[in-house]
């Protein structure tokens, strides 16, 4: 089937299909896309081969992991933290002079 009709995979199918005999101790693999399943309160321990997962805690990894929370924080000039700020670029001439050097007036 096409990659653009290819329909998702919920999770709560895939646990229905993993719990027929013969399948314990089985990987899961799924050409296409798993989806979470809201209805379900208690997913069983799973080993999954997927090619995308949307929505789903179980595929998405550590939330603390993701390059966007770098930024968060208290503000990248006060003393003592180490936020990273959003910048333009990381030239010569972009957040270099005062604030960030001791020599330019102040440094934080």
């Amino acid at each position: 089937m096409s990659r653009t009709n290819r329909p998702p995979l919920s999770l709560s199918r895939m646990i229905g299909k993993m719990k027929l005999p013969g399948r314990e101790n089985k990987t899961a693999v799924v050409v296409g896309t798993v989806t979470d399943d809201v209805r379900i309160l208690h997913v069983p321990k799973l080993k999954v081969c997927a090619l995308q997962g949307r929505g789903t805690v179980l595929l998405s990894g550590p939330r603390k992991g993701r390059k966007v929370y770098r930024h968060f924080g208290k503000a990248p000039g006060t003393p003592h933290r180490h936020t990273k700020p959003y910048v333009r670029s990381k030239g010569r001439k972009f957040e270099r002079a005062r604030g960030r050097r001791a020599s330019r007036g102040y440094k934080n």
